[in-house]
């Protein structure tokens, strides 16, 4: 079973009243960022509607047949849709396939429930075929639709669906959350960095991928400050998860802005990292900072094709930095974290 997350807490007693009244949508869209947990709310919404005997708080019993069922996988009335592939799209094939799923008969007398998650992942004719089901919908059926990036979807699928908006928990809220599984400090940073969202925060937090980013800064610091080979640094960024490199070298090139708009920018997406990256912005003018950026979100997204050779990019990205960007090598990075 999904576990129950305390930020979500109020928005399932909403849901719950919606119940109560028997106005149930056909379509809820789950929208907000990442690592909030909308996909385990989705789940633990459509285990209750399998379930045969739901709690009196609508959470599924976890022991009739139809959460046997679902817990296995195997719930005759229930279909999730997804990428085929990481990185891939929901194509129309898929959305055709779940057309006919959701035209049949509840096996269980219930109703047909259908999860699509990443729906920001849907193709263009993915979207207009699931766009048919939502307006002309089949018996007693739901969707779930989760969403990081609800903008994606065309705004025909999004206004035939009621939005359920999930929002960052107060930062005190999720520290103490947090601090059940990681150390408070690394917690606080963690949670700095991944934008208030505790999930996200605590995958961050896990100790190799922290310590990498930390490297990764280190390692930037030192080709800056022409105390690295770029040819040979740009080896470390070929390391691990290169797509997340990636993002947070573009994330820290946005924040030498914010700190060249102003001394005390209100949020920075890289706050345990505002002392070298305050010192990496001071010498360079708003121009070429927006360059590297625009150089750097290009970079990133160049990460998911096959079209260029990215040790070659990186190689030629740095050496730019390093020729554009004059840091003073007498002082060493401070790191924070």
């Amino acid at each position: 079973m999904d576990e129950r997350l305390p930020w979500h807490a109020p928005l399932w007693r909403r849901l719950q009243r919606h119940r109560a009244d028997g106005r149930w949508p056909h379509a809820l869209l789950l929208a907000g960022p990442s690592g909030l947990g909308k996909g385990s709310f989705a789940r633990r919404l459509a285990a209750s509607w399998c379930c045969a005997r739901p709690e009196a708080d609508g959470e599924a019993c976890g022991r009739c047949q139809g959460c046997r069922w679902f817990q296995a996988g195997s719930h005759p009335d229930f279909s999730a849709v997804r990428p085929a592939e990481d990185g891939k799209t929901i194509k129309v094939d898929q959305i055709r396939e779940l057309a006919g799923f959701l035209g049949l008969s509840a096996r269980c007398g219930g109703c047909k429930i259908a999860l699509l998650e990443p729906a920001d992942r849907l193709n263009l004719n993915a979207a207009n075929s699931l766009l048919k089901t939502l307006e002309e919908p089949p018996g007693d059926s739901r969707l779930l639709l989760v969403a990081a990036q609800p903008a994606r979807l065309p705004a025909t699928v999004r206004s035939r669906c009621q939005t359920l908006k999930f929002a960052p928990p107060p930062a005190e809220d999720a520290i103490a959350w947090l601090s059940g599984r990681i150390a408070e400090t690394d917690a606080r940073s963690a949670l700095e960095v991944a934008g208030g969202a505790p999930l996200a925060a605590l995958a961050l937090a896990e100790p190799q991928r922290w310590n990498r980013r930390r490297q990764l800064a280190e390692n930037y610091d030192r080709i800056l400050k022409g105390a690295a080979d770029p040819v040979r640094a740009a080896e470390a960024w070929l390391q691990g998860d290169v797509a997340e490199n990636l993002r947070w070298l573009a994330g820290w090139h946005a924040d030498l802005i914010r700190l060249k708009m102003g001394v005390e920018p209100p949020r920075l997406s890289h706050p345990d990292l505002k002392p070298v990256l305050r010192r990496w912005a001071a010498p360079q003018s708003a121009r070429a900072l927006f360059e590297r950026l625009d150089a750097a979100v290009r970079l990133s997204a160049s990460s998911s094709t096959a079209q260029i050779s990215l040790p070659l990019a990186l190689e030629a990205f740095f050496c730019e930095s390093a020729r554009v960007i004059v840091c003073d090598p007498s002082q060493r990075p401070v790191i924070e974290g």
